[in-house]
């Protein structure tokens, strides 16, 4: 039983890995292209902890 949890945990990884990989490329993409346009990147930081 131990065996097939660690089978279908690798596998669940390796599905999630796949299927995340265009959209990562995608997604650099999009942000090397606003770069490009001069576009500053969005702050991560929570705009209610902000101070100015």
């Amino acid at each position: 039983m131990t065996t097939v949890l660690l089978l279908s945990r690798d596998y669940i990884i390796c599905w999630v890995n796949v299927w995340l990989a265009p959209v990562e490329c995608v997604f650099d993409m999009i942000e090397s292209e606003l770069e490009r346009r001069g576009i500053a990147p969005k702050s991560t930081v929570d705009p209610a902890l902000r101070t100015t």
